[in-house]
C-alpha cells in the first residue's frame, strides 16, 4: 500500500506537457506552423524524446522560459497530405510523463475558381440578416408577403450554418473567429493565428500561416483587404498579422508591410496605428510614418471617396478616418458634425469593394479579397440596432456588385458571412408616433401591423429609419439600460461609468438616453459590463460560384478555410 502511495504521488507531481498545434488540428498541404513543446513544472530535467510519424524531430530550440519549464520550438514547419502523430516523452526527477498530437493534413484537390471575394459582416447573426430584410424589403400589407430579399440572399449556389467556439472558451471574439477562417485552425480568444505559449511576449507565440499568405507564395495571387472599421482592428488584422494580443495595434501596422502577406490593396479606417508618435491623434510610441513608408514602398495613398475613385495605382493604401468609419446612416443621411467631424468625403464599402477588385483583377494569377461591414458589430455592441442594420445594407450593396463582377468573371467564389453573432432580435412592431418608450407603443402579432419602411428613402436608394410604424428589436444580452425603441442622430453609449473604482465600479443607464423617454431594462450581465456582448448562436454563410459545393449544411467555421482552399486548389508545398 505504501509502494503503491507513492507511485501516485510521483505521478501527480509529473511534468505538464502541451503541445502545439493542438492535438485534432488539420491543414492544407505545405502550410508552415511553428511546433511549439513546453513542459510546466518540471525538477530536475533529464531527457526528453520528440518525434513525428516515428522518426525524432531534429532542428529544435531548447530553452528555459523559468527555472520550472522547458521549451522546444521549431518555426515554419510543413506536412505533405495524410495523418501524422507527434509524440513527447518527458523525464525528470519526478519521472516520466508523455503526450502525442495527431494531425490530418487534407489533400490538396484541382481548382475551380481563380478569384475569392469573402464579405465577412461582424457580428452578422442570422437574426441580425432577417432584421436588415425586413427593413429592406417590408411586407406588403395587401398580403403580407415579403417584397424581396437581400441580394446576399439571392442567385445562390449554396448555402450553410456555421458554427463557432475559440480554442479556451464555447463563445468567440473577431480575432479568434476571423482567424478560424483566415487559417482553419481554433484560436484563443483575443489572438491572431497564433497558438498560446508560456512566455509573457504577445509577438513570439507559435504561428500557423493564414491562407492569404499561402496564395501570395504558392500561387502568387494578390491579396486585398477592405474594412470600415479601424485599420489594426482584428478582422483585417487576422488576414495578414500574428499576435497573442490583438490590441498589439503598433505591431498590427507594421506586420501590414513587413510581415509575409503585405496586402497589394489595404482600404481601412482609422489612421491612428499608421501615423508617427507626434501626430494629433496617434497611439503609436514611435515616429513611424506608414503614409509616407507605404508610397515608397509603391503604394498609391488615398485618404478621401473622390480620391479612391480616381485611384489608378497597383497597389492602394487607403485611411479615411483617424478612427472607426462612421455607420451608413451618418455618413448618407444624418451628416451631423458630431458623427461625421471633418471627414465628409469617405467611401461607401461597396465603393471599395469595386476599386479593391478593380485594382486586384490586374493580376492574371487571381487574387483573394476580405471585405469586412466592421460596423455593424461596433453598433450591436451598445445595441444601436439600427446603426448596425443599415450597415448590413450597405454591404448588401457592395455584395450586389460582386455578383454582377461574377457574371463576367465566372472564375470568382463569393462567400458572405460572419464571425460571430449577436444577440439581436426583432420581437414586435413599434407605432413610432406615439414618441420613444413607449411600451404601449409595441404591438405583437396582428397589432404588430406592417412597418412602414421605404415610405422615404436616401439618394442610394436605402429606407429612412424615421417612419410612423417601425420594429421594435431588442437584445437578450444586454447591461442595465433605457429603451426608447428609435434611433437618434447623434450617437449615445447606452451606459456610464458610476465613476468609482475597484469593487465598486459600474455601469449605469445613460441619463440623456432616459430623458428622452424610456422603459428601463434590468440587464443580466455583470454590473461591470457597459455594452452587449457576443453570443454562441450559428451564423449564415452564402455562396455563390465555382467551388460552391463546399459549403453547405452545418459546418464549424474551420472548414469555411477549407473549403476556399479546395475551391483553389491550394496546395502550399509549391512555391511561386
Amino acid at each position: 500500500m505504501m509502494t503503491a502511495a507513492l507511485l501516485l504521488t510521483v505521478a501527480a507531481s509529473a511534468a505538464k506537457l502541451q503541445v502545439y498545434p493542438y492535438s485534432g488540428a488539420s491543414f492544407v498541404p505545405g502550410q508552415r506552423f511553428d511546433l511549439r513543446v513546453e513542459a510546466e513544472d518540471v525538477k530536475g530535467f533529464k531527457d526528453a524524446v520528440i518525434t513525428l510519424d516515428g522518426k525524432a524531430v531534429s532542428g529544435l530550440v531548447k530553452t528555459t522560459t523559468k527555472d520550472t519549464s522547458v521549451e522546444w520550438t521549431l518555426r515554419a514547419q510543413s506536412l505533405t497530405a495524410g495523418e501524422h502523430e507527434l509524440a513527447v516523452k518527458f523525464t525528470d526527477e519526478n519521472g516520466e510523463a508523455t503526450k502525442s498530437a495527431k494531425w490530418t493534413v487534407v489533400p490538396a484537390t484541382k481548382a475551380k475558381a481563380k478569384n475569392v471575394i469573402l464579405f465577412i459582416a461582424d457580428g452578422l447573426g442570422w437574426n441580425t440578416v432577417n432584421a436588415a430584410k425586413l427593413v429592406a424589403y417590408p411586407y406588403n400589407p395587401a398580403n403580407g408577403m415579403p417584397t424581396g430579399k437581400l441580394a446576399m440572399e439571392t442567385g445562390l449556389s449554396s448555402m450553410a450554418t456555421v458554427t463557432t467556439s475559440s480554442y479556451d472558451s464555447a463563445l468567440a471574439d473577431s480575432a479568434n473567429t476571423a482567424s478560424s477562417i483566415a487559417t482553419g485552425q481554433k484560436i484563443q480568444v483575443n489572438a491572431l493565428n497564433v497558438y498560446n505559449d508560456n512566455t509573457a511576449d504577445t509577438l513570439d507565440n507559435p504561428r500557423i500561416e493564414t491562407i492569404t499568405a499561402m496564395l501570395k507564395r504558392s500561387m502568387g495571387k494578390s491579396v486585398g483587404l477592405v474594412s470600415s472599421a479601424f485599420g489594426t482592428d482584428a478582422t483585417p488584422a487576422a488576414f495578414a498579422t500574428y499576435t497573442r494580443r490583438r490590441g498589439d495595434y503598433q505591431a498590427i501596422a507594421d506586420q501590414y508591410f513587413k510581415g509575409d502577406v503585405k496586402p497589394d490593396v489595404l482600404l481601412i479606417g482609422g489612421s491612428r496605428d499608421f501615423i508617427p508618435s507626434t501626430a494629433p491623434g496617434s497611439r503609436r510610441k514611435d515616429n513611424t510614418d506608414w503614409i509616407e513608408g507605404s508610397q515608397k514602398l509603391g503604394y498609391q495613398f488615398v485618404s478621401t471617396r473622390s480620391e479612391l475613385n480616381a485611384a489608378t495605382g497597383n497597389k492602394l493604401f487607403g485611411l479615411f478616418n483617424i478612427d472607426n468609419i462612421p455607420s451608413y446612416l451618418d455618413r448618407a443621411q444624418y451628416k451631423t458634425k458630431e458623427m461625421l467631424g471633418d471627414f465628409t468625403d469617405m467611401p461607401y464599402l461597396w465603393d471599395s469593394t469595386k476599386k479593391a477588385v478593380e485594382t486586384l483583377d490586374k493580376n492574371p494569377n487571381g487574387f483573394f479579397l476580405m471585405v469586412e461591414a466592421g460596423m455593424v458589430d461596433k453598433y450591436e455592441h451598445p445595441l444601436d440596432w439600427q446603426r448596425a442594420v443599415w450597415d448590413v445594407l450597405e454591404m448588401d450593396k457592395a455584395v450586389a456588385w460582386a455578383k454582377d463582377y461574377a457574371k463576367t468573371h465566372p472564375d470568382t467564389l463569393i462567400l458572405v458571412t460572419a464571425d460571430h453573432a449577436h444577440s439581436l432580435s426583432v420581437y414586435g412592431g413599434y407605432d413610432a408616433t406615439k414618441g420613444p418608450g413607449k411600451r404601449e407603443a409595441v404591438g405583437v402579432y396582428e397589432k404588430a401591423g406592417f412597418p412602414t419602411y421605404g415610405d422615404k428613402r436616401d439618394e442610394n436608394g436605402f429606407p429612412l429609419p424615421e417612419t410612423s410604424r417601425t420594429y421594435a428589436v431588442g437584445f437578450a444580452a444586454t447591461p442595465d439600460y433605457c429603451e426608447t425603441y428609435l434611433g437618434r442622430k447623434v450617437f449615445l453609449d447606452p451606459t456610464v461609468s458610476n465613476g468609482k473604482t475597484g469593487a465598486e465600479a459600474a455601469y449605469l443607464p445613460n441619463p440623456k438616453i432616459c430623458d428622452e423617454g424610456s422603459v428601463q431594462r434590468v440587464g443580466n450581465l455583470d454590473p461591470g459590463s457597459a455594452q452587449g456582448v457576443h453570443t454562441a448562436d450559428p451564423l449564415p454563410l452564402f455562396v455563390f460560384g465555382p467551388g460552391a459545393e463546399n459549403f453547405s449544411g452545418v459546418i464549424d467555421q474551420t472548414e469555411i478555410f477549407f473549403g476556399i482552399a479546395r475551391a483553389l486548389g491550394l496546395d502550399a508545398t509549391k512555391n511561386k
